[in-house]
């Protein structure tokens, strides 16, 4: 594992969420294989724009690399490529930011074909500006040729435009595989089945909650990837869930974290469209994280970034097993373990899906019976009698879903 020295200014502006941010580097270290030996902090009303760090403390940082015997320094901030050079030349080894650190871990953790392009398209976008900076001291490595008397053109000049080719490669590789992706989710959408995307800060339990639903559908085959870590998968997952006879349609989506990289939402700008398509968000929480209510806000900013916050939302509390009952201070609380409070979840979407605004007793005739099977998904359809002339039924959902059945409607 490699050794590394943790570095972060905590802005007075910010200093309510620095805690949170510094822990969750922590947990972004380790998730790439890195052990934090030592942290290194200053409060200060701004960064210095040439070193982040004031002089006395980037020369504290760079005795911390030495005690410690550090192969790298991790900033916990996003910091311009220059600043990061000079600080790498103060302390003698690589400096990574927070940026560089996630698109670390996204590289190891992609799976699909979408996701892993999407974390190529983000690390070359995330390399640009570091290209511009090298050429800006470069010296011409290229001379004109004989009729082309011009500078020539720099090694890292040449570099760049190789990333420009690559960046509209993979742009309309991605853009052919949105196509499938919207393909597919128009044939959802026909089912008029409801959408339902689990969303919430990374690691507060998403997957496993996924599976639990699953497990009360009997569905254990198509459980999803769960590990105790942060960014466990990047692939969003779905999968037809039915309760109460209602169907509707569950995501697992990407975790989110605190100010997440503009490069990784524009990238996973389908991955996220779960999200934004959703008639319903669950928006997941672990009850025993001692950074709750902060995590729960960056959850509702992260929201905004992506211009889903109009969509139903609906928070849930999960790993209750691990917080005693007398000390829970919010509701409702499940846990993915023991299964406890999974029903009562389940009951609360399908009545957020379908809710039940007009009731009809129908007469079906039985050459019409499939319609009750195609409309069973979406409205509350219960048997009331068996007749000579068709089956006798009590529908309940909104206007628009029943409306097919209104020509049966037995008006006394």
């Amino acid at each position: 594992m490699r050794r590394a020295v943790l570095a972060g200014i905590c802005l007075k502006k910010e200093k309510e969420r620095f805690a949170v941010h510094m822990e969750e580097c922590v947990s972004l270290c380790e998730a790439c294989g890195i052990e934090v030996c030592a942290q290194v902090t200053q409060q200060s009303n701004s960064m210095d724009p040439r070193t982040a760090f004031r002089a006395g403390k980037l020369e504290e940082l760079a005795v911390a690399v030495a005690a410690t015997e550090s192969e790298a320094v991790i900033f916990a901030q996003e910091l311009p490529i220059a600043v990061m050079n000079r600080i790498q030349e103060a302390c003698g080894v690589n400096v990574i930011d927070r940026t560089a650190l996630i698109l670390d871990i996204f590289s190891h953790r992609a799976k699909s074909r979408q996701a892993k392009l999407q974390v190529e398209l983000a690390r070359l976008e995330y390399a640009m500006p570091s290209a511009a900076v090298e050429e800006e001291t470069e010296e011409h490595s290229r001379g004109g040729g004989f009729r082309n008397r011009g500078g020539g053109e720099t090694r890292t000049a040449g570099i760049r435009r190789t990333y420009r080719k690559r960046i509209t490669a993979l742009k309309k590789e991605l853009a052919e595989i949105e196509k499938d992706y919207q393909a597919a989710e128009h044939r959802r959408s026909k089912s008029e089945l409801g959408r339902v995307a689990l969303i919430g800060y990374t690691n507060a339990g998403k997957s496993s909650l996924m599976n639990a639903i699953l497990a009360c559908n009997q569905k254990e085959e198509r459980q999803v990837f769960v590990k105790d870590m942060l960014f466990a998968t990047l692939d969003s997952s779905v999968r037809n869930v039915s309760h109460r006879g209602m169907q509707f349609l569950l995501y697992d989506t990407v975790g989110f974290v605190s100010d997440l990289p503009h490069t990784l939402v524009e990238a996973f700008h389908s991955t996220l469209d779960s999200a934004r398509n959703a008639d319903l968000l669950i928006h997941v929480a672990d009850l025993s994280d001692p950074f709750l209510e902060e995590k729960i806000q960056v959850t509702l900013d992260t929201l905004r970034t992506i211009q889903a916050e109009d969509i139903p939302l609906l928070t849930v509390f999960t790993k209750a097993d691990q917080v005693k009952e007398d000390d829970r201070v919010h509701e409702p609380a499940v846990s993915s373990v023991t299964g406890e409070g999974i029903e009562a979840l389940l009951d609360r979407i399908t009545d957020r899906l379908y809710p039940r605004e007009e009731k009809l007793v129908c007469l079906i005739p039985y050459a019409k019976t499939a319609l009750i099977h195609d409309l069973r998904r979406t409205v509350h359809i219960e048997l009331l009698e068996e007749t000579e002339n068709g089956q006798l039924i009590l529908a309940e959902g909104e206007t628009a879903r029943v409306l097919p059945l209104k020509q049966y409607e037995v008006k006394n």
